[in-house]
């Protein structure tokens, strides 16, 4: 696997947990963006892995979904490890 690829694996696994950890907060994008101060394109882009959050991104959205960014990491690095269907 190239870097590319696993760049955009890494974004797709990224968002997934995103999206995940957003649902089990029962939060809708507007209120993690009034949360984080991010946009809200900004986190549906996140969400859809076609990038991902840098670090001061990430943290924000850890605090708001009130996760640790080291368990959010690993979360997303299991997602990353499991078969596509």
């Amino acid at each position: 696997m190239g870097m590319k690829e696993m760049a955009s694996d890494i974004d797709r696994a990224v968002g997934a947990e995103l999206s995940a950890a957003r649902a089990r907060r029962r939060l809708t994008r507007p209120q993690l963006s009034e949360l984080t101060g991010l946009a809200v394109s900004t986190i549906q882009r996140f969400e859809n892995g076609e990038r991902s959050p840098d670090m001061n991104q990430l943290f924000a959205l850890c605090e708001a979904l009130e996760i640790p960014m080291r368990e959010f990491v690993a979360m997303a690095m299991r997602n990353m490890e499991r078969p596509q269907d």
